[in-house]
């Protein structure tokens, strides 16, 4: 009588390893694209916020013939939380800015932060308006002059509304210029050409072929981040 013999179907070490190294390259391959387009969704949404920020700030302007500098706010009512009896509304962090009119009013039903852009304890996603030759939020000064710092939408404004994204990455700063202020030429080889290709207070630099920028940069809180200035309207 034959016994019967139980077969081992067990994977082997050596099949073990040749798995798991055909998984590592297949996440080296596929990771970085996955991150790229989570990214980019991000970029796109963030500049769905610009748009829906102007379609706000002209409603604003339609009802008021005026934009408020950040500078005369005093008091903004929280139209928000109580419309029958609004209180008065203080931000976490920082001053006062027209944004802050716009949600309280509920022109503009999202909040201002946007998804890419890191806040801190010293500055948040903000959406401000300032007459030219005023510093704007995060420290730099809107010139209206092609050579430091002038949105390319805005031509002769005296004052103008901008969308402040506090500290984002180098790769969030760049995906962002290039959807914003593109194209470029082909000379901007790396993510920090199109960075550099406008930082306020530099203008528009050589490479990258820019005329004109709706998109300013400036250095962020940490090294490698970015603070980013961009066009939401002007008067």
């Amino acid at each position: 009588m034959k016994t019967s013999v139980k077969q081992n179907s067990a994977f082997t070490l050596i099949e073990m390893i040749g798995v798991l190294a055909i998984i590592g390259i297949l996440a080296a391959v596929v990771a970085p694209r996955v991150i790229e387009s989570i990214r980019d969704a991000k970029v796109t949404s963030a500049v769905a916020s610009v748009s829906a920020a102007k379609t706000a700030a002209i409603g604003y302007y339609q009802r008021y013939d005026n934009f408020p500098l950040d500078t005369d706010l005093v008091t903004v009512l929280d139209y928000k939380s109580d419309p029958v009896t609004p209180p008065n509304y203080t931000p976490a962090v920082g001053a006062l800015d027209f944004g802050d009119v716009l949600v309280r009013q509920s022109q503009l039903l999202e909040q201002e932060k946007a998804p890419i852009g890191r806040p801190d304890d010293q500055t948040v996603h903000a959406i401000g308006c300032a007459a030219v030759g005023e510093q704007l939020i995060g420290g730099v000064t809107y010139t209206g002059t092609t050579a430091t710092m002038r949105f390319k939408s805005s031509g002769s404004a005296t004052r103008i509304v901008y969308y402040f994204m506090p500290n984002l990455t180098l790769q969030e700063a760049a995906a962002l210029a290039a959807k914003v202020n593109g194209p470029f030429t082909a000379d901007a080889v790396s993510d920090e050409s199109f960075v550099v290709a406008s930082l306020a207070g530099n203008g528009i630099a050589a490479v990258g072929g820019l005329e004109g920028a709706n998109c300013w940069f400036d250095p962020g809180a940490n090294p490698g981040e970015y603070n980013a200035y961009l066009y939401v309207s002007h008067q």
